[in-house]
């Protein structure tokens, strides 16, 4: 037996091994800092939470229907707080309330209504005030269309991510 050819294929052997071993360590540490740099956050989702609503009004300054989207399936409540008429539509203050199987929170909002009849539009600000994601602010839009109640309102409340005080 020739012991150089040996000791030749033991030290390719070590070689290879010890390469093995320095890109398995290389490729861990690379996982590792990457789940380092994602945890820093909090694990946050940022994408905003996009929610849904059709509402009526049920006996003034109550509010009344169904939401959807990211709080689930439910139910939605709110009053109007204030109601002032202008040249163009209306500007309303109010609680909106969505309780989803998944998540509930209430919203103070400030409303403006362009316009009185179906088809109107209305634009949404304000801020999540108690549950699901509290302190971040809301925008949203709706359109009065004609339903079984009357007249509803129809339209989206997305809370925005990462926009708390």
């Amino acid at each position: 037996m020739n012991t150089n050819r040996a000791e030749v294929a033991t030290q390719g052997k070590g070689l290879r091994m010890r390469a093995i071993s320095v890109i398995a360590v290389g490729a861990i540490l690379a996982l590792t800092l990457g789940a380092g740099t994602a945890l820093a956050d909090g694990n946050r989702d940022h994408r905003n939470a996009e929610n849904t609503f059709t509402k009526h009004i049920t006996e003034y300054p109550a509010m009344a229907g169904v939401v959807g989207g990211d709080v689930g399936a439910g139910t939605y409540t709110g009053e109007i707080l204030n109601l002032a008429v202008t040249g163009t539509g209306l500007e309303i203050d109010a609680a909106y309330h969505f309780s989803g199987s998944i998540h509930s929170f209430t919203a103070m909002v400030h409303v403006v209504q362009t316009g009185f009849d179906n088809g109107s539009t209305a634009v949404i600000t304000g801020r999540v005030s108690d549950g699901w994601l509290r302190g971040n602010s809301v925008m949203g839009e709706y359109t009065q269309i004609a339903c079984s109640a009357g007249t509803c309102f129809q339209g989206t409340l997305d809370i925005l991510r990462g926009s708390k005080d």
